[in-house]
C-alpha cells in the first residue's frame, strides 16, 4: 500500500432528519400559598416595661403565622417581612421606645424611638424588617417609656417570604 493522499473537498450537507418524539411531561409544580397575617390594638393604654397586646385582624390560614398568646406572634421556620407602627398620646414630656424581640433576643436596631416636648404630644413611629427564623420563633413588641400613655394604636403586618432557609 502506498502513502495516503490529500483529503478531498467536503461534501454538501444532507437534509434535516425527522423530529423525534416529545418526551413525557412531568407533574405541574404547585406554587405555595402566601402566608400573611395582621394584628392591631386601638385606644390602648400602655405602661412602661410591658409587652404590647396584639389582637388578630387577618389570620393566617396556612399555620405559618400563629398567636400563642395576646403578646406574641408565632413564626414557623422561614423568612418574614414584618412591618409595625405604634402611636400614642403623652400628656407630659416623655419618650416612647418600642423594641421587637425574636429568635430569643430583643433587637434595638429595628426598634422605634420618639421623644416628646415639655407639654407632651402625640408620638408615632414605624419600622420594617426581615426576620430570618431558622427555627420556630416568637415575635413580640415591648413598650418602654418614662410615663404611661393613652390612646395607643398598634398595627403589625407579617408576610412569609417564599425563600428557603
Amino acid at each position: 500500500m502506498g502513502p495516503t493522499g490529500p483529503t478531498g473537498p467536503q461534501g454538501i450537507p444532507g437534509g434535516v432528519g425527522p423530529q423525534g418524539e416529545i418526551g413525557p411531561t412531568g407533574p405541574a409544580g404547585e406554587v405555595p400559598q402566601d402566608s400573611f397575617a395582621s394584628f392591631l390594638n386601638t385606644q390602648y393604654p400602655m405602661s412602661s416595661g410591658t409587652q404590647i397586646i396584639l389582637l388578630p385582624d387577618v389570620t393566617d390560614t396556612t399555620g405559618n403565622i400563629t398567636q400563642p398568646d395576646v403578646t406574641k406572634i408565632g413564626l414557623a421556620p422561614g423568612y418574614y417581612l414584618i412591618s409595625y407602627k405604634v402611636s400614642c398620646i403623652f400628656r407630659q414630656a416623655s419618650y416612647m421606645q418600642v423594641t421587637p424581640s425574636y429568635n430569643g433576643t430583643p433587637h434595638l436596631e429595628t426598634g422605634i424611638y420618639f421623644a416628646t416636648s415639655t407639654e407632651g404630644s402625640s408620638a408615632c413611629g414605624s419600622a420594617h424588617l426581615i426576620v430570618r427564623a431558622p427555627t420556630a420563633t416568637q415575635f413580640s413588641l415591648t413598650f418602654t417609656s418614662s410615663s404611661s400613655v393613652t390612646d395607643g394604636e398598634i398595627n403589625v403586618t407579617v408576610l412569609k417570604l417564599n425563600r428557603p432557609l
